[in-house]
């Protein structure tokens, strides 16, 4: 049933969750993840170079990916066999480090946050216009008298203004737990086939902490 559809999704977060856009995020987890494993000194700057210009939602087939995921068991395992591929057309020793060290729930997560990540900022740029606009109905109607309403029935005076500052003292408390979700809940999966890093060594933290804040 779509009549209601309007009810639970915004035009302007729809997009971030497409087909295209989750397989994108998914991509960028893995360009970045090449990026910080070579500024780690674990792979070549030109094999990064080379992982990150194949990591674009627009040279991955989709229908074939669709296809696999089922009997794969997620959709990051077709994936990374589509974008094997394609590196090892470039490079054949470029492809050797797609996705080193990482496991696919690390892209599955990962990807989702950053998808998550777009919404939250969508929604807080929708929150600061309605902010905006009751700021400007408020002022202008702080003075605007209207019956106020018990029971659907008449009751005391108010004002139109006093009624706005209301709703607009909601979006102020949306916009402040949106920012600490920002901070709190957005977090780096990355923990390899086991959760410890195994295949990276003692430089698991360290490609973590890259990645975290400079690959993504």
């Amino acid at each position: 049933m779509h009549l209601l559809d309007g009810f639970f999704r915004s035009p302007s977060v729809e997009p971030l969750f497409s087909d295209t856009a989750t397989v994108q995020s998914i991509l960028d987890f893995e360009a970045a993840l090449a990026r910080a494993q070579s500024r780690a000194g674990i792979i070549s700057e030109s094999a990064a170079t080379t992982i990150a210009s194949c990591c674009r939602v627009e040279q991955i087939d989709l229908q074939p990916l669709a296809q696999a995921m089922p009997s794969a068991g997620n959709l990051a395992i077709p994936l990374l066999k589509q974008l094997n591929a394609i590196v090892a057309r470039k490079s054949p020793d470029a492809s050797r480090y797609v996705h080193f060290g990482a496991t696919s729930q690390d892209a599955l997560d990962t990807g989702l946050v950053l998808q998550l990540r777009s919404a939250v900022r969508a929604v807080e740029s929708n929150i600061a216009s309605i902010t905006n606009s009751l700021v400007g109905l408020t002022d202008t109607h702080r003075k605007t008298i209207l019956v106020a309403r018990t029971w659907l029935q008449h009751a005391l005076p108010t004002t139109f203004g006093y009624i706005t500052a209301g709703w607009l003292d909601a979006f102020l408390q949306h916009s402040e737990r949106l920012d600490s979700l920002l901070q709190r809940a957005l977090v780096l999966q990355f923990g390899g086939a086991a959760g410890t890093l195994a295949a990276l060594g003692d430089r698991g933290p360290k490609i973590a902490q890259l990645l975290a804040e400079v690959g993504l």
